[in-house]
This record gives C-alpha cells, sequence and structure tokens, in this order.
C-alpha cells in the first residue's frame, strides 16, 4: 500500500493497494479511515464499488479504479480536522480459504505555506 505521510488539504489524495491473491479468486478490498469503513469492491456484484459515509473522507468515483490485483483511490475535499488518520487497505480472498490481508498507514492533512 502507499499512501502520504502529509497531505496538503488543497490537493486530492491518492491510495494504491497492490496484493498477489496466489491463485485464488478475490472476494473484496475494503478500506477503512480510524476502523471506520468508506469504500467497498467486490467484483461481480452490481454495484461493485460501494461507499460509505464516513467524516471527512470523500471518494472522488471519478478517479477510482479496482481490479483483480490492484485498488487506486482518490479523496477530495480533504480537511485538517476530519481527514488526517489511520488508513488501512483491507483485501480477502473466496471461500475456502477466506485469506485477509491488511496494511495501515497514518497520514496527517497539514498545508504547506510560504512565508515571505
Amino acid at each position: 500500500m502507499t499512501a502520504p505521510v502529509i497531505q496538503d488539504p488543497r490537493e486530492d489524495m491518492e491510495f494504491y493497494c497492490e496484493f498477489d491473491m496466489g491463485g485464488e479468486e478475490l472476494y473484496a478490498v475494503k478500506w477503512y479511515k480510524d476502523d471506520y469503513e468508506f469504500f467497498r469492491y467486490i467484483p461481480g456484484r452490481d454495484p461493485s464499488l460501494v461507499e460509505f459515509h464516513v467524516m471527512g473522507v470523500h471518494v472522488d468515483s471519478t478517479r477510482t479504479h479496482c481490479a483483480q490485483t490492484f485498488c487506486t483511490l482518490f479523496l477530495n475535499n480533504l480537511s485538517r480536522t476530519f481527514s488526517s488518520g489511520a488508513y488501512r487497505c483491507e483485501v480477502s480472498s473466496e471461500a475456502p480459504a477466506f485469506r485477509l490481508a491488511s496494511q495501515t498507514h497514518n497520514v496527517t492533512i497539514a498545508g504547506k505555506y510560504k512565508i515571505s
């Protein structure tokens, strides 16, 4: 998983999660902020992309793309107060194995200022 350590709130934030299913079928990719799920991708379902309301998290669904081996997620309208936190990508496989893997990155939303 890649994520910024510090993110300017005036710019969109990009997350990238890549995974190797080792021959197993992908069941779902879920994204969390501070242990609250805000996005889910389940291939083969209609709709395959589902968003959940979490304060400070606004998914740009026009640029977000998930597939069998990766998921790229864009967030916009960031807030210093509510968008900072621990973001986690969680990947799970189909039955019968139901394997689960995840990675978490802490992100701080902070502006970049010029001092003259």
